[in-house]
């Protein structure tokens, strides 16, 4: 069954913008490939500041002070979501993340 969820990722500070539409690019393209539907994707804030450190996963071991907030929608089957969700947990320049089921209007 295909659902609407919102996803708000956390993006190391200080990537070039290049890095940044990189990880964009491949996050978008997993949930195309699962057979999904991308509805909106924007940049929330660029360089926010945490109320408390967050400490890097994989080789990055460092606490970070900053990051970039990205924002997406999307529509996508409830059995491919786990592929979504490995594909975002293996990207090291995503620090944290955070998918929502989005309810329908209610009428």
């Amino acid at each position: 069954m295909e659902r609407s969820y919102e996803s708000m990722m956390i993006l190391k500070a200080g990537l070039p913008d290049k890095e940044n539409e990189e990880v964009f690019q491949k996050i978008i393209k997993r949930v195309e490939g699962l057979k999904g539907k991308v509805s909106f994707s924007k940049i929330w804030a660029k360089e926010k500041n945490f109320f408390y450190p967050i400490k890097g996963s994989g080789s990055d071991r460092k606490n970070h002070f900053k990051g970039c907030y990205w924002i997406v929608d999307f529509k996508l089957d409830t059995v491919s979501l786990d592929g979504l969700k490995e594909t975002i947990r293996l990207e090291e320049r995503i620090l944290r993340n955070l998918i929502i089921k989005k309810d329908e209007l209610i009428k």
